[in-house]
C-alpha cells in the first residue's frame, strides 16, 4: 500500500466512469461502487459519469454518492442471462460470425458514453480516471488523443473466469459451445483491455494472483477490498431460535447468472434432502428480476418465496436462520456473505462462493461443494443453535475487525495518489 502522506497531499479531482447507477445498492457491484464512492467523497472531488438506458429511474435525482453526477443515455441491449440464450439467439449469432469480442462485452457499450468520456478527460479538469469494471475498460479502446489524466481499472472479477465456470455447468450442448467460446474470447480480451489503463486493482488477493501470473500484467497496484456496515444490533434473534419452520436465505441479483444457476440447483438437488428431516423449511430467495422459471416453482411450492427487488436487504435477511452462498459459477469476492455475516446472520457455502474472503470453515461458516455436503451442512446449522451462534459471533467479529469500508477507500485514494504522482513526476 502506498503511504498515506502521499495520498493526504494530493486533494484528487477523480471522474468515475461506471454503467448504470447506484443509489439503490441492488447488486454488488452496487454496494461496493457505493461504499468507496461515498468514502472517497470526504477526501476528493468526485464527478460520476453513468450509461443508462432510458427510463432508468433515479437518473433526475440527487445522489449521495458523488459531488457531481452526469447520466447519458443509449439505447443499450437488455441484460440477459443463459436461460434466456434462446431470445437472444440473433445477437448471438451476430455476434459469433461478425465479431471477435465477447458477446458480454457488446451489451453496455455506448459510443455517447465514450465519447463524453472523451471530453471530460481532454477538459483538464481531473487528476485521476476510475473505470468501474471491465464493462466500461472498452471506453479506453477508442480513444486516439494522448491521454492528459492516468486511468485506474476497479476490477471486481475475472470475467474469463466466470464465463470458463458457467460454461462447465451447461447441459444444452449448443449454450455450452457458446459459452466455452465466450470464455475463450474473455481469456483473449480481458488482458488486452487491462494494458490499457495505468494500474489495476482487484478486489481480492486471489484475482491480483490470477491477472499477474496468468494474464501477465504489470500493472496490477493491490486489492482493494469489498467491506461491510455490522449491524448495531448484533446477532440476528433467528440465531437463537429452534423453530420447526426456520427459513433458509438466498441473496443475490437473480439476472446474473451465477446467482440463478446456484438458486435453482439449490431448489432442485439440496432443498428436497432437507426437507426429508425438516419437511417445514422455508427458503427465501432475495434478489431483484428473478427469472419467470423461478417464480413459476415459487407459485406451486408455498415453501419457496421470492421477494424480488427489495427497498433493503436486512429485514428479510435477518429473519432468517441461515444464509446459503450455492455458487458453483463467479469470480471476485461474494458481498452476500460480508453483508450476511455483517448482519449476524451465519452462512453455508461452497468453496467458490467464499473465494477471496479467507474464512476459515468451521470458525466462521460451513464450506461445502456438492449437494450431499451442502445439504448435511444447512441441517447441521439448522438443528444446532449454538454452532449458529458461535459462527455467527465469529464471523461478526472478523468482519468488524477486518472489512472496514473507510480502510478500502484509503487504498483506492493511495493507489490513484500514486498513479497522478507518477504522471507528473514521469
Amino acid at each position: 500500500m502506498i503511504s498515506s502522506p502521499v495520498a493526504d497531499s494530493v486533494a484528487l479531482r477523480v471522474l468515475w466512469l461506471r454503467v448504470g447507477g447506484c443509489q439503490v445498492q441492488h447488486n454488488g457491484g452496487a454496494i461496493y461502487a457505493y461504499h468507496l464512492m461515498t468514502h472517497l467523497m470526504k477526501h476528493c472531488h468526485l464527478h460520476v459519469l453513468e450509461s443508462h438506458k432510458p427510463g432508468d429511474e433515479g437518473c433526475d435525482e440527487a445522489v449521495s454518492y458523488a459531488h457531481e453526477r452526469e447520466c447519458v443515455f443509449s439505447q443499450l441491449m437488455e441484460e440477459w442471462a443463459p436461460r434466456r440464450f434462446f431470445s437472444f439467439i440473433w445477437p448471438i449469432v451476430h455476434n459469433l460470425f461478425a465479431s471477435r469480442e465477447p458477446f458480454s462485452l457488446t451489451l453496455f457499450h455506448s459510443e455517447k458514453f465514450a465519447q463524453r468520456a472523451r471530453e471530460l478527460e481532454q477538459s483538464g479538469r481531473f487528476d485521476l480516471i476510475i473505470a468501474d469494471g471491465l464493462y466500461v475498460a472498452p471506453v479506453l479502446a477508442s480513444w486516439t488523443a494522448p491521454r492528459k489524466t492516468p486511468v485506474l481499472l476497479l476490477q471486481q472479477n475475472v470475467e474469463a473466469l466466470i464465463w470458463k465456470r458457467l460454461s462447465e455447468l451447461q447441459r444444452n450442448p449448443f449454450v455450452r459451445l457458446f459459452f466455452c467460446e465466450m470464455a475463450r474470447r474473455m481469456k483473449r480480451r480481458e488482458p488486452q483491455l487491462c494494458r490499457l489503463f495505468d494500474g489495476v486493482t482487484t478486489i481480492s488477493d486471489q484475482d491480483g494472483i490470477y491477472h499477474r501470473e496468468t494474464y501477465r500484467l504489470d500493472n496490477v497496484l493491490g486489492c482493494v477490498p469489498a467491506g461491510s456496515n455490522p449491524d448495531a444490533r448484533g446477532l440476528s434473534s433467528a440465531v437463537f431460535e429452534e423453530s420447526t419452520s426456520p427459513c433458509i436465505a438466498f441473496l443475490g441479483t437473480m439476472n446474473w447468472p451465477p446467482n440463478a444457476d446456484a438458486a435453482f440447483w439449490f431448489i432442485q438437488e439440496i432443498l428436497p434432502a432437507i426437507r426429508q428431516t425438516v419437511p417445514d423449511v422455508r427458503f427465501r430467495v432475495i434478489g431483484r428480476d428473478p427469472p419467470e422459471a423461478l417464480k413459476r416453482i415459487a407459485a406451486a411450492d408455498p415453501g419457496i418465496e421470492i421477494t424480488g427487488k427489495v427497498v433493503e436487504v436486512l429485514t428479510p435477511l435477518r429473519e432468517c436462520t441461515v444464509l446459503v452462498v450455492p455458487l458453483r459459477a463467479g469470480s471476485g469476492v461474494r458481498v452476500k456473505i460480508l453483508e450476511s455475516m455483517a448482519a449476524g446472520v451465519p452462512v453455508v457455502s461452497t468453496t467458490v462462493g467464499a473465494e477471496g474472503l479467507h474464512m476459515r470453515h468451521g470458525q466462521e461458516l460451513l464450506l461445502a461443494d456438492d449437494a450431499p455436503a451442502l445439504s448435511a451442512a444447512v441441517l447441521r446449522m439448522l438443528q444446532d443453535s449454538s454452532l449458529r451462534k458461535t459462527l455467527a459471533e465469529n464471523a461478526l467479529h472478523r468482519v468488524t475487525q477486518e472489512f472496514a469500508w473507510s480502510k478500502s477507500a484509503e487504498k483506492l485514494r493511495d493507489y490513484g495518489a500514486e498513479l497522478h504522482r507518477r504522471k507528473h513526476t514521469a
